[in-house]
């Protein structure tokens, strides 16, 4: 038996190329040649100084990511060989190359040229446009054309590097690569994808505000690519869209996201494809977008994108704002951000397709939206501290009867409750079919009048309640004075709460004092367990505050996180206290008027009821 074992090792040191041995890529080329992705001659040399061609590197390349190697029609080069038409195509199929013509496959592939390649595989081209500015080791770095640069920053920025081959103080983007070099490459790309890669770059907004982008892993598997002809809120409108197009042989999904059943059509597997079904779907009348997405986002290690805006004590001021400034209607964060003149800005709580926040906020010391009981906010004291906790909220109206409670604020009534409207919610109150009304301006009774529909005063606010709740109201008359009390408990009993100017609230709660918390707070498995788009706030021991956005459902950009992965996100950046917010479509983040993330929706950045911004101090 250790005869045959012996054997076996001689035969295999000797099954390689002899002008690879000691050579500084002979492991990597062994490594390839092992997986099948190049051949190997044991009795011909390998000539690794020699020019490697266009045509056998994107062979390798493709072959490594294993893309499925199918003809287009028409094809998009015509002077492909038979023997290298199908991996070309496939690499121009899945955005590896976007030019039309012709290719040149016998001719040597550039350095710079083999880099980008490189980099779109690896589904890090948003970071090559985003790194075209960044600084390179390179004494020649200004002879790469901006087409290729930031391929250049990613391929030689990110840890480990792609390009890992004997150091040297010039790039030499327009020589030939050599086969080493392209095989160290393509051996680097594999690298990444199965052992991980991370991509970081910083910069500053202002002193001391520090922005950090980052970028972990790479997608392990190829999207699948559909048409979207259609969003509802109601499950049975979306079924019935679906069975309409099933019934043409068409394969349908009817996906939940941020509360609309989305209908999806087919399951290509580039975007071209997806494309042509969506060109036949718009003759028809369809609305369309095409999407890419995974049939199964939660078991993969990556990628995910995130960036943060780390902000210490005294560098700038927080604010929460609403669109428009009232509290019906909404507005993409960008706008909010611009409008105020931020340095940053993130989307803030949830809200109703009208607008209307789905629990508290207040704006400079005014409530405009009650919170939720059980569920978590943010305050932001007069001295600029941020506070995490869930609030009790009551209000009141004190009359010369005595006080009357107030069930909500700004926001529809419900059966036998008494609710409070201010000028934040517009110019009237909404309609009714029954129950009475006060007009209350300037502290005084103006009007009391059975139904809805009232005049709010701008100095003043409007009492609207049914049902046995709303009896009090009808005792008031017009001169009589009326006053609002509004008071907030946390449950921690933290007593400076009584200091906070603006709140925005969310939910759960994924850090307290440094542990992760386990409370629900009534969010579903599926919110809380699945990976989805994040935004998040944290704060940390030295009392610098952390906003934080996670982009997911963009298979080759983010996979997005769950809520425990979220909460170790922010304990990796030095949190001891952090809140969820509004995440989905609508996680946004804003960096002096430009939006670094990218949304999810498939309309682009969502217009939303609120935002936090980050001003000059």
């Amino acid at each position: 038996m250790r005869v045959w074992i012996l054997l076996a090792a001689l035969l295999a040191v000797s099954a390689y190329p002899r002008d690879l041995e000691g050579h500084w890529a002979q492991g990597r080329i062994l490594a390839l040649a092992d997986r099948g992705i190049l051949r190997l001659d044991p009795d011909g040399p390998f000539r690794p100084s020699a020019p490697l061609s266009r045509g056998t590197f994107l062979r390798w390349l493709v072959t490594a990511k294993g893309l499925p190697l199918e003809r287009q029609d028409p094809p998009p080069f015509l002077d492909l060989p038979s023997s290298l038409a199908p991996f070309v195509e496939a690499a121009f199929a899945h955005g590896i190359l976007n030019e039309r013509g012709l290719f040149r496959p016998h001719a040597p592939v550039t350095r710079q040229d083999a880099v980008l390649w490189t980099v779109r595989a690896l589904g890090y081209a948003r970071e090559a446009a985003f790194a075209t500015h960044l600084p390179l080791p390179f004494a020649d770095a200004d002879r790469i054309p901006p087409s290729h640069r930031g391929a250049v920053a990613v391929a030689v920025l990110s840890r480990p590097p792609l390009l890992r081959e004997p150091p040297g103080s010039h790039f030499r983007p327009l020589d030939p690569l050599t086969r080493a070099e392209g095989a160290s490459l393509v051996w680097a790309y594999l690298q990444a994808v199965e052992g991980g890669i991370r991509w970081q770059v910083q910069f500053p907004v202002r002193p001391a505000v520090l922005v950090t982008v980052e970028k972990r892993g790479a997608l392990r598997t190829l999207p699948v690519w559909r048409v979207q002809i259609g969003a509802f809120a109601s499950a049975e409108k979306a079924q019935r869209l679906a069975r309409e197009v099933r019934s043409r042989g068409l394969p349908v999904f009817v996906d939940l996201l941020d509360g609309l059943y989305k209908v999806r059509v087919g399951s290509s597997p580039t975007r071209a494809q997806a494309e042509a079904l969506s060109a036949r779907l718009a003759e028809e009348g369809y609305p369309t977008w095409v999407i890419s997405t995974l049939r199964d986002f939660d078991s993969l290690p990556g990628p995910h994108w995130i960036a943060h805006v780390r902000i210490p004590p005294g560098t700038a001021r927080l604010r929460v704002v609403l669109a428009g400034d009232q509290v019906l209607g909404r507005d993409r964060t960008s706008v909010m951000a611009r409008r105020a003149g931020a340095i940053a800005a993130i989307n803030g709580g949830y809200f109703a397709p009208d607008g209307d926040p789905l629990g508290g906020v207040m704006v400079d010391g005014e409530w405009v939206s009650e919170p939720l009981p059980g569920r978590s906010c943010l305050g932001i004291t007069r001295s600029g501290e941020v506070l995490i906790d869930a609030l009790e909220w009551r209000a009141e109206v004190l009359t010369q009867a005595g006080s009357l409670p107030v069930a909500g604020l700004n926001r529809r009534r419900s059966a036998n409750e008494v609710v409070l409207y201010t000028p934040r919610y517009g110019l009237r109150t909404p309609s009714y079919a029954t129950g009475v009304e006060v007009v209350v301006a300037g502290g005084i009774v103006q009007e009391v009048r059975e139904g809805p529909d009232s005049r709010i005063p701008p100095n003043g606010f409007v009492l609207s309640g049914q049902g046995a709740s709303s009896s009090p109201l009808r005792s008031l008359r017009p001169g009589d004075p009326v006053q609002v009390r509004i008071a907030v408990q946390p449950a921690s009993g933290d007593p400076r709460w009584q200091q906070v100017r603006e709140v925005v609230c969310g939910g759960p709660r994924v850090l307290a004092r440094g542990q992760v918390v386990a409370a629900r707070e009534g969010f579903s498995d599926g919110f809380l367990f699945r990976r989805h788009p994040r935004t998040a706030v944290g704060v940390a021991r030295d009392g610098a505050v952390i906003l934080l956005v996670v982009d997911g459902r963009a298979p080759e950009h983010s996979l997005g996180m769950t809520i425990p992965e979220l909460a170790l996100e922010l304990w990796r950046l030095g949190a001891v206290d952090a809140l969820n917010l509004d995440g989905g479509g609508s996680t946004t983040l804003v960096v002096n008027g430009r939006v670094l993330n990218q949304p999810s929706d498939e309309t682009g950045e969502r217009p939303v009821s609120d935002a936090l911004l980050v001003l000059p101090p």
